[in-house]
């Protein structure tokens, strides 16, 4: 009886081992499996990952500029670009900087959508931040969403949208404007 006893626990104890090892196999096959599908179905044909992109333009019919990023995704017209820093020159031959989290560049028709800690600023002081920015190259504008604070000297201005038109030498804020001017 103990004979029968110890094969029946011996039978036992390798039918439940089997079915532990099947079952721990078959779910890293099925973790695979859902990671293959996720791969093909985020992907989009045809895109391109760059490493350190660099734009420059050294302006026929534009002021110079130049955009680089750490790394880029190149998806048809577009550029996904993340951690950007730009470089632009304005009529004066002035240079005025532009940093943010990521952006979608356009070549075709040569404007940046900048979003997530967007700082726009000058060699003599001025800056800007906001949330969104989208630059139109050709066109001298920048208009800026969200959450827009500019310091220039003792001044300060917040608003909710501001459109800089470089064309026009023009700055216009829009939404809830405040404005703070300390005296010295």
């Amino acid at each position: 009886m103990k004979k029968y006893l110890k094969t029946i626990i011996l039978i036992v104890l390798l039918i439940i081992i089997s079915l532990i090892m099947f079952n721990y196999f078959y779910n890293d096959t099925e973790i695979l499996d859902m990671s293959v599908n996720d791969i093909k179905e985020k992907s989009i044909p045809g895109t391109i990952e760059i490493s350190n992109p660099i734009f420059k333009n050294k302006g026929l019919n534009t002021n110079p500029y130049e955009i680089t990023a750490k790394k880029g995704i190149h998806i048809k017209n577009d550029i996904e670009l993340y951690v950007v820093f730009g470089k632009f020159t304005n009529d004066n031959n002035e240079l005025i900087y532009i940093k943010a989290d990521k952006g979608f560049y356009n070549q075709n028709d040569q404007s940046i959508e900048l979003m997530g800690n967007v700082l726009i600023y000058d060699d003599i002081g001025n800056k800007t931040t906001t949330n969104t920015a989208i630059i139109d190259i050709d066109n001298k504008k920048m208009n800026l969403t969200d959450n827009i604070v500019s310091v220039s000297g003792t001044s300060t201005i917040k608003s909710n949208s501001s459109v800089i038109d470089e064309k026009n030498n023009s700055i216009v804020y829009s939404g809830n404007v405040k404005v703070k001017i300390e005296n010295k």
